[in-house]
């Protein structure tokens, strides 16, 4: 015997609503359990307990987010992107997906859409400096030098004391042939970070184009005192060491960033250590 339509259609509505919140409590508790191994930074073990809030329930939108972070902890970047444009999706103006997202298009090199998300997301929160420095960092990428730079002094005067600030201004100065002025930036983010290896060798980089050989080599000197491994800085070093005629002592700079693999010292070395 036939059950009337209207009954047939409450049972089928009642055990889907039923269903769904059954749904809905597993893929919270999954949640809840890849949370707190996120937490702890067993990055693996929480992307297991995410996939399966997922396959538990594919709404349950909140998961994409917290997914996509462990994804990149674990080097999926474009793993990492889906799921954060998954969550906007619903979320259009959260401010963590957006600077996530951006973060993660900057490492895949679509430098257009990071400069996007971090469009919406300064223009959710505008003081907040990071989302000026990602920016500024995606227009360097561009060639968008001063772009770049009204972003990066954007994001110092929201964090006046800050070295990678600094420093990406000095690379930026140095790329509009700025010299002085990038020497200058360095010289603040080496006052601010005094262990900052990578500020003491593009500072002497560019005293060296300025012709200032001995204050460059001071900078390559602090330079492999903090990295020794750094081959560039060896080869600068003795470049600097040559022109100051030291020979001696450049050939011996040479053979060094040879041996850390810098391959252009082999040629140096052959014009300028017989």
């Amino acid at each position: 015997m036939f059950k009337p339509l209207s009954i047939v259609v409450l049972f089928m509505l009642l055990c889907s609503m039923a269903f769904c919140q059954s749904d809905t409590t597993t893929a919270a508790r999954y949640f809840n359990k890849g949370y707190q191994l996120q937490y702890v930074k067993k990055f693996k073990e929480a992307l297991v307990a995410y996939n399966a809030a997922v396959d538990a329930n594919p709404a349950y939108s909140k998961v994409y987010l917290y997914r996509g972070l462990v994804k990149y902890h674990l080097n999926d970047i474009y793993g990492s992107v889906a799921d954060y444009t998954k969550y906007l999706a619903d979320n259009p103006r959260s401010l963590m997906a957006l600077a996530n997202r951006g973060y993660s298009l900057f490492l895949t090199r679509d430098y257009l859409g990071a400069v996007d998300d971090f469009n919406k997301a300064i223009a959710i929160a505008p003081n907040d400096y990071r989302n000026y420095f990602n920016r500024g960092s995606a227009e360097s990428k561009l060639v968008k030098y001063n772009e770049a730079l009204a972003d990066f002094n954007k994001a110092l005067e929201l964090n006046p004391k800050n070295p990678d600030i600094y420093f990406s201004i000095g690379m930026t100065k140095a790329a509009l042939d700025d010299r002085p002025g990038a020497i200058y930036a360095f010289d603040d983010a080496i006052k601010y970070k005094p262990d900052f290896a990578i500020a003491f060798y593009y500072r002497g980089i560019n005293k060296s184009i300025v012709h200032y050989p001995e204050g460059a080599l001071i900078d390559f000197d602090e330079c492999v005192k903090l990295n020794p491994t750094n081959g560039d800085a060896y080869l600068s070093r003795g470049s600097m060491k040559l022109e100051l005629k030291d020979k001696t002592g450049a050939c011996e700079d040479f053979h060094k960033a040879l041996a850390l693999g810098n391959q252009q010292a082999a040629e140096v070395i052959k014009d300028n250590c017989k």
